[in-house]
């Protein structure tokens, strides 16, 4: 079955894959969505500096006919309310800056509820139930997720490894086999380290998922699986907590789709690693 996925959330995955023509096109959309319904194609052309072909073009780099029809959904998402980030924040005052990052969590959360493609999901999980390792790949920011991922895994009682260092996990990464499974977790999706380890784990016959946030990124040619979060803010690719929050989110649905599939076996490696935690020292 084919997802739909709404034209602001496809706009923004989409675009560092656009030319800067298109780019002014998507910035402009993205800064005045209100602006949409009172324009023509001529109208946005002439705005943004661009040629007519240039803005039919835009519009089908998001997979439409043309702009008319491109405009006609973003009306449609922008009636129910689809993908509306806060604006206009005060930065001068610690409840506003609080609330505002508590409110773009959540429409971010929301985003990628929407995003998520629930076949891919349950291959996803079908792949990890069926290898006999999980290895992880990330850097930087993406570290903590992967981490989190790592010890939950391994916890209900999968050989699941992670390392901090890039050295080590291009080290695994050549000593998979068709018995394991690669995750490689990247925001931007261009991460060199993370997209080599990806690759490869799949030269290598594993089995391959990836979590990030741009459908057409470097990492997502070496997945078997794509695994989506939404930017809050395309041009915040490097410090975007909240989709940070919707890898977590997204991968601990994986985890917690994996455990339930495996029923008690996993149960009771989750209550061993419990029991072990708990202990005290005497």
């Amino acid at each position: 079955m084919e997802q739909k996925i709404n034209c602001i959330t496809k706009l923004k995955t989409l675009y560092p894959q656009m030319t800067d023509s298109e780019k002014k096109i998507a910035d402009y959309i993205l800064n005045h969505p209100e602006e949409i319904y009172k324009i023509n194609i001529h109208d946005l052309a002439k705005i943004n500096e661009v040629s007519l072909p240039t803005v039919f073009r835009f519009a089908q780099t998001l997979g439409f006919e043309g702009f008319k029809d491109f405009k006609v959904e973003l009306i449609k998402d922008m009636a129910i309310g689809l993908n509306m980030s806060v604006e206009n924040t005060d930065y001068s005052s610690i409840e506003s800056i609080t609330r505002s990052i508590f409110e773009q969590d959540i429409n971010n959360l929301r985003e990628t509820l929407d995003l998520i493609d629930y076949e891919n999901l349950e291959k996803a999980v079908n792949l990890i139930i069926s290898s006999k390792r999980i290895l992880f790949f990330a850097v930087s920011s993406s570290l903590s997720v992967a981490f989190d991922a790592y010890s939950k895994f391994l916890r209900a009682g999968f050989a699941s490894y992670y390392a901090s260092d890039s050295y080590s996990q291009r080290v695994y990464s050549t000593q998979c086999s068709s018995d394991d499974v690669g995750i490689g977790i990247s925001f931007s999706g261009e991460s060199i380290e993370v997209v080599e380890c990806l690759k490869n784990a799949r030269e290598n016959n594993a089995k391959t998922i990836c979590v990030t946030t741009f459908m057409r990124s470097s990492i997502t040619k070496h997945a078997e699986i794509s695994l989506l979060t939404v930017p809050i803010k395309y041009q915040y690719q490097k410090i975007d907590i909240p989709s940070r929050m919707s890898q977590h989110a997204l991968l601990d649905a994986l985890y917690l789709n994996v455990v339930l599939k495996m029923g008690k076996s996993a149960a009771k490696h989750i209550s061993k690693s419990e029991e072990e935690l708990a202990k005290k020292i005497k």
